[in-house]
């Protein structure tokens, strides 16, 4: 998420989905206007764990996940991954089940000569062949649109988990832009389904979470129990509860040998309506003029924009947190643009894409040789040594002042 802020910013776009594509899952955060969202729980198992975190959903679904039959002989992709020993059909490392992996290479999306910077070779017949044993001939389709169908399916399942960090809190992903990390031959697949006008391919796409989390801030969280209804608002029961914990989380940051007073500090409320048990973050700033009206308020909004209704009925606080924040960065030094010496153009290949009978011809293009102000059509396969990105037919690219791809579509 980190990663995908900065890169954001540089583009001037705040409100941005990430998705970092790997070799057994996906991860999806959402970041709204310039600042990731959090959650008061998450699951660790299937325990429910009552802390603050950052709001990643994780689903089982990347590039090394096996494509199978079921029963009822409808497809299916994962969660089972053919992890990196034997990985996918293609590896060459003894691997006979059909991933994900294999069927963009049969899709003609991935260089079999140049996968991961050159340090492997691909072997299409290899994921071919695979590809036509478990799934094109039990099925009776040709092994390209095997291959499609294999995107299609696990696309629905990544559209699906974007979907429960947007649409089922109330947030529209069709106002934001989708940032790829890993996985970027998913991209523009994954927009035209949410209904995503943009797509932000960053400088570094691959090894971008890495980087992130060098620029990370350091961060302490105290959260103190409080509960009290807002109409029988008792400021100095408030005011003792936040000294305590603003006060632990000044000794939490002087143990990370984080300067006095140079941390930023941030307050939230937990509030829920009484008779429940499920609250809702509320930031706030202390000694605000009417401090319970307006905590109230803002409750309101917030409880109409995730569940979609909200009624004036009395609230109460269940819990004080205090953030402290400092350090990060605001800028990633490996993502400095500095165009590669030589052409851009790399040739064609054929590609298979949805909503096209039969190959079509793509250009390939190296990313990192790319200048600003550069301008292509898809569709095109854009190559560098961390990534693939697959442009489909329907958006144009531009490349920005700070390197980044910029993918609009038209159709």
């Amino acid at each position: 998420m980190i990663g995908g802020q900065i890169a954001g910013a540089s583009a001037g776009i705040r409100n941005l989905i990430t998705i970092d594509i790997g070799g057994t899952s996906a991860d999806i955060a959402l970041i709204s206007d310039g600042k990731p969202m959090l959650r008061s729980e998450g699951l660790v198992g299937n325990q429910t764990i009552r802390v603050a975190m950052v709001d990643v959903n994780t689903i089982g679904s990347g590039g090394g996940s096996l494509a199978w039959i079921d029963g009822g002989g409808g497809l299916r992709v994962g969660p089972e991954s053919a992890g990196s020993e034997p990985g996918p059909a293609c590896y060459d490392r003894g691997g006979k089940r059909p991933t994900v992996t294999d069927a963009s290479v049969a899709l003609g999306y991935l260089s079999p000569e140049g996968f991961a910077g050159g340090t492997m070779t691909l072997v299409p017949a290899h994921a071919e062949r695979a590809i036509e044993v478990e799934v094109a001939g039990p099925l009776g389709l040709t092994v390209a649109d095997a291959a499609l169908g294999i995107h299609r399916v696990v696309n629905a399942a990544m559209s699906e988990g974007i979907r429960l960090v947007s649409v089922r809190q109330g947030i529209d992903p069709r106002e934001f832009a989708l940032v790829p990390l890993g996985g970027g031959v998913h991209a523009t697949s994954l927009a035209r389904d949410l209904g995503i006008d943009t797509v932000l391919v960053p400088r570094i796409p691959g090894v971008l979470a890495a980087a992130g989390l060098l620029a990370s801030p350091v961060e302490h969280e105290v959260s103190g129990e409080l509960t009290l209804p807002l109409a029988a608002w008792d400021g100095k029961s408030v005011d003792k509860v936040l000294e305590r914990i603003d006060a632990e989380a000044s000794a939490l940051m002087a143990a990370e040998n984080v300067a006095e007073n140079s941390a930023q500090r941030h307050f939230f409320a937990d509030i829920c309506y009484i008779g429940q048990s499920y609250s809702i973050e509320v930031p706030f700033t202390p000694g605000e003029p009417d401090l319970p009206a307006r905590l109230y308020s803002r409750f309101i909004e917030v409880h109409d924009r995730i569940y979609g209704h909200a009624v004036e009925v009395p609230a109460k606080i269940t819990a004080l947190r205090a953030v402290h924040r400092a350090g990060g960065a605001e800028t990633i030094p490996e993502m400095r643009f500095e165009p590669a010496p030589g052409p851009v153009e790399a040739g064609t290949r054929d590609i298979c894409v949805e909503g096209f009978e039969g190959p079509v011809a793509a250009k390939l293009l190296n990313r990192e040789a790319m200048p600003a102000g550069y301008r292509f059509e898809g569709p095109a396969v854009l190559l560098q040594s961390d990534t693939t990105t697959l442009v489909e037919p329907g958006w144009p690219g531009l490349v920005d002042e700070a390197g980044n791809v910029i993918l609009t579509r038209t159709a």
